[in-house]
């Protein structure tokens, strides 16, 4: 199976376009998703948030679905998806509604990526319950089955602990016979159970000992269900930024903004994320690719910049060797 390349399209989730008025935050989207399409990514991706992080800050945050459809008539090429769409925030007939709808405007390029949802603080000030994991992970299995009964029956009954439809129909239908269904989140007892039995691919956004760690056991959910573990693809949505050496990746670390979003410690933030020279980054891509991974969706840390988006095409890929070469 051919390596694929994703990049995020900067929406401000992360304040990367603090500061701008909204209609210049847009254009640079766009150009950014333009670029990224004619350095030859796969597939562009949003995050399903409506505030930003790591601090709520009265800064534009684009929402995803209406941000993909209109990247659907900027883009002719990359497939489309968010990593990943909350369960809880839609109800399952709209999502199913409005991700066929994406699908249709772009000629058939949606990604459904899906989630059970984390971000309490979010929840909360939208006015979104926020039941316990058992609860938003049952909605995410369900939620799964109901989109895919949407897209492909003219009408749709479901009658789950979560989602209940009668007679409901979603037309257009996708272009896509079935649009891939991404499964975010590394839950081991039962996300990737879930995973094993419905997944078309696995994100997970961790470092190399824990995505064959989390491999294995999606491998053992998968002789459980009777799945083929190589049927699911299983991708890595990492950080990345390039340097020209280790003391520029040092100077940028310790510098305001520099490292993690999240407060987690330089060592290990540079160990599980592609950050570095582009030959520490080429290295560590390698590795994931030799557990196994054959999709990657990059957040690039120097947004609104886009050298590190191209320099990635251009001096990292040539060097990964794929699988079966």
């Amino acid at each position: 199976m051919a390596l694929r390349w994703g990049a995020f399209v900067p929406q401000g989730w992360k304040l990367e376009l603090a500061g701008m008025s909204a209609a210049d935050a847009w254009a640079v989207a766009v150009e950014i998703a333009r670029r990224a399409e004619a350095v030859s990514y796969d597939h562009l991706w949003v995050y399903d948030h409506v505030e930003t992080v790591p601090r709520r800050e009265p800064e534009h945050c684009f929402e995803a679905f209406t941000m993909l459809a209109a990247l659907s008539q900027v883009t002719s090429r990359p497939q489309l998806g968010q990593l990943v769409t909350c369960a809880s925030y839609r109800n399952p007939g709209l999502l199913a509604k409005e991700a066929a709808g994406i699908d249709v405007m772009s000629g058939g390029r949606l990604i459904l990526g899906l989630g059970a949802g984390w971000y309490r603080e979010e929840y909360e000030a939208y006015g979104w319950a926020f039941p316990p994991a058992r609860d938003r992970l049952r909605r995410l299995d369900e939620t799964i089955q109901a989109v895919r009964l949407l897209w492909s029956q003219k009408t749709t009954s479901f009658v789950g602990e979560h989602v209940r439809l009668r007679d409901a129909r979603c037309d257009p239908k996708p272009v896509q016979q079935l649009p891939a269904v991404w499964i975010g989140g590394g839950g081991e007892q039962v996300t990737l159970r879930i995973a094993a039995e419905q997944a078309d691919a696995t994100n997970w956004q961790v470092g190399l000992d824990r995505f064959q760690g989390k491999s294995k056991i999606l491998e053992q959910h998968c002789d459980a269900v009777g799945r083929d573990f190589a049927s699911i693809v299983r991708t890595h949505g990492p950080d990345c930024r390039l340097f020209d050496t280790d003391a520029d990746l040092q100077r940028w670390l310790e510098s305001p903004g520099g490292g993690n979003l999240w407060g987690r410690d330089d060592p290990d933030y540079v160990r599980d994320n592609l950050v570095g020279t582009v030959d520490k980054v080429a290295a560590d891509v390698q590795a994931f690719v030799d557990a196994g991974c054959r999709e990657f969706v990059l957040w690039f840390r120097d947004y609104p910049s886009t050298e590190s988006l191209e320099r990635f095409m251009a001096e990292v890929v040539p060097q990964i060797v794929e699988p079966g070469t």
